[in-house]
């Protein structure tokens, strides 16, 4: 029965949505929907402070919407995997992984084809992080925990090409940055 109601309500609205959208095409120079898909380069938290190797890789996924042309919302997607490996003896090696999910913003600066932007999100990362102290329970389980962070974010967009650099603000030094390159698919001028 539910089927049956909702079907039409969602026909309804389909061809209510694409007659706002035919009236305002020539308001608009970018497509509303955009998928960014990025990798990169990621660097925990506190990596400084020992030798060694400090870094990681990231993978992003970011489906988008733009308000107007110069403002875009998204859900941000994103697994991150850094190790901190030190080679003196003196501190300890761990390794950290981070799957986000987080609500975007992005306000871009221009609209000609060179787009630097800023931005700015927030939502849930689950982080599971493993030290060479670290004992592993008989099941073989490693400790993760699910915390509320934050990220900000500056890069520029040259027609499909997306170049961004974040910060991941999370807590108990889960935090990491993210030099990231990818593409648009989508988005592009009208």
């Amino acid at each position: 029965m539910k089927k049956i109601i909702l079907m039409p309500i969602m026909f309804i609205s389909f061809l209510v949505t694409q007659a706002q959208e035919k009236k305002e095409t020539g308001t608009r120079t970018f497509k509303k929907f955009k998928t960014d898909v990025s990798v990169g380069y990621a660097i925990q938290q506190g990596a400084g402070k020992t030798s060694g190797t400090k870094g990681g890789a990231l993978f992003a996924i970011e489906p988008k919407y733009a308000v107007i042309d110069a403002l875009t919302v998204g859900l941000r997607i994103e697994a991150a995997v850094t190790a901190n490996i030190d080679q003196t003896g003196n501190s300890s090696s761990s390794a950290k992984g981070n799957l986000s999910y987080l609500l975007t913003g992005d306000y871009y600066f221009s609209n000609k084809k060179f787009r630097p932007f800023g931005g700015a999100g927030a939502g849930f990362f689950t982080t599971a992080s493993v030290t060479d102290k670290t004992i592993i329970n008989s099941t073989g389980d490693i400790p993760q925990s699910t915390k509320f962070g934050f990220m900000a974010r500056t890069g520029f967009e040259y027609g499909h090409l997306r170049f961004g650099v974040e910060y991941n603000f999370v807590a108990d030094n889960a935090g990491y940055l993210g030099i990231k390159l990818g593409a648009c698919i989508g988005g592009g001028r009208k």
